[in-house]
């Protein structure tokens, strides 16, 4: 065989190997990627899993405390409701009798039921948003 011959094959030969030697690093680090792609998402399907279960223990618990509220609420009416009969002759400064607490407790109601509303839109706001959250996450994560 001819020297040229040969060199040319030699040269022929190490840019093969350079060629195949540039691949698998490739190879190598796409793989790196993909794993640790791969572990992130494990994580945060794990970490959503973890947050719907909050989610829906939250939910249940405010559930509670609203049906809490509202036997509360219907005590409360039954109270105000019920006539009173103050003794003859006694009033206080306003005219109303100092038995007869109806008034007072309609108004701490009201104060009372309007922070608890309003306590109640902002989490049912707030969880409304973990909710639409998390399901852009899962879909993120599908």
């Amino acid at each position: 065989m001819d020297i040229r011959a040969e060199i040319l094959d030699l040269k022929l030969r190490v840019e093969d190997l350079e060629t195949t030697t540039e691949q698998v690093k490739e190879s190598r680090e796409h793989d790196k990627l993909l794993r640790e792609v791969i572990d992130r998402t494990r994580r945060l399907q794990a970490e959503i899993t973890a947050l719907r279960a909050e989610l829906a223990a939250a939910r249940s618990g405010l559930g509670e405390e609203v049906a809490a509220v509202g036997t509360e609420v219907e005590g409360v009416r039954r109270a105000v409701s019920a006539p009173a009969t103050p003794p003859i002759g006694e009033h206080d400064e306003r005219g109303d009798a100092p038995g007869d607490v109806r008034a007072e407790i309609a108004v701490e109601f009201a104060v009372i039921r309007s922070g608890i509303e309003h306590e109640f839109n902002f989490l049912r706001s707030e969880v409304m948003d973990l909710a639409i959250k998390l399901d852009r996450l899962n879909l993120a994560t599908e």
